[in-house]
């Protein structure tokens, strides 16, 4: 048990001990990476670069003519950092603002395609971890208990701005989810006010604009027709009628008025002027909504016994769909136009 504690405590020191990352890119690439910190934070940038050896298939360091354009962004996309450095570098920064911050690597090479593999060792640190404390012990000449005050102050900074950083994520959070919910309420709001729209629109299509029903009960307003303006009442007439008022007869509508009288009433003298009442309004509406006027019929042309054929069959097709149209002085002249009947014509036209 106590050689597995030993080898699990120096794998642990080992991890501990190395830091940062590597990965490979072309000469023509660029890699960007996020680092999420707050404002007025130190960041440390480390790297170091490595050409592929095709010798021998593994790394080698890289030439000094190679080196690394870094890129700096800060959340607000504005540019903290960006200049050309050498196969290897160390770079440091201050932020300004909380948030993400891109850091984007790419080689200045000058080759005209992908160029060769490189291998780029990168280390980030930020806050008290990018302090260089032996540094400042040798520099300052402190003691270790003096060294050990300055490592605390500055974690106890860092967890500061740290905590700085979360209310302003929290700020940020609300903020978006207030955003989030005006928008669900508004868009509600609007969903309402169509549907309302729609609503009246089709209320005012239904019930607001005249229709032949309303024309109807207008007519037979008074109080003792109120047993005739009901919807069956209408419906009745409307079938009996039809659409162009062809039906209207008067034993179809005395049909209908006895269809619909009074059973309590015994009076005939009452109830006969009722009927005529009745009749009369009822007439009224046929012949103002429902019966079409008739077409005008033209003149025929002076002096010719042959109409036009298009204002012929125009004539005949609207009599035919109305009977209630009525022809000029109540007749009219089929002429046929055959060759027989020509010739017959132009005889008679001649002896005349």
């Amino acid at each position: 048990m106590q050689p597995q504690l030993v080898f699990l405590l120096l794998f642990l020191g080992i991890l501990h001990g190395t830091c940062g990352l590597y990965f490979n890119m072309r000469e023509k690439e660029q890699k960007c990476f996020i680092q999420t910190t707050p404002d007025d934070m130190d960041v440390l940038v480390q790297y170091a670069i490595e050409v592929e050896d095709p010798s021998t298939g593994g790394f080698m360091p890289a030439s000094p003519g190679l080196g690394m354009h870094v890129d700096v962004r800060d959340s607000m996309d504005k540019v903290v950092l960006s200049r050309v450095y050498s196969s290897k570098g160390l770079l440091k920064f201050t932020t300004h603002c909380p948030g993400d911050h891109r850091i984007c690597l790419q080689p200045n090479s000058t080759a005209w395609f992908e160029g060769a593999l490189l291998r780029v060792h990168l280390n980030i640190e930020t806050g008290e971890r990018s302090v260089n404390y032996e540094r400042i012990r040798k520099t300052n000449n402190m003691d270790i208990m003096q060294l050990r005050v300055l490592q605390l102050i500055n974690q106890a900074e860092d967890i500061s701005r740290n905590q700085n950083y979360q209310r302003f994520v929290e700020k940020q959070f609300l903020r978006t989810t207030d955003n989030i919910y005006f928008n669900i309420i508004c868009f509600s709001v609007a969903q309402i006010v169509i549907l309302v729209l729609l609503w009246a629109f089709q209320y005012h299509m239904l019930f607001r604009q005249p229709s032949l029903y309303l024309a109807y009960c207008e007519i037979l307003c008074e109080s003792g027709l109120s047993r005739f303006r009901t919807p069956e009442a209408f419906r009745t007439l409307i079938t009996i009628v039809g659409a162009n008022g062809q039906g209207l007869t008067t034993q179809a509508l005395a049909q209908w008025i006895s269809q619909f009288k009074d059973a309590e009433k015994t009076d005939e003298q009452l109830q006969q002027l009722v009927n005529d009442k009745v009749k009369a309004k009822v007439e009224e509406f046929v012949g103002k909504f429902l019966t079409k006027p008739a077409p005008q019929i033209p003149e025929n042309v002076k002096g010719s016994f042959y109409a036009s054929n298009v204002q012929l069959t125009k004539l005949l097709s609207s009599a035919r769909r109305n009977r209630s149209v009525h022809l000029k002085d109540d007749s009219f002249l089929l002429i046929c136009e055959c060759e027989d009947c020509k010739a017959e014509s132009n005889t008679v036209d001649t002896q005349s």
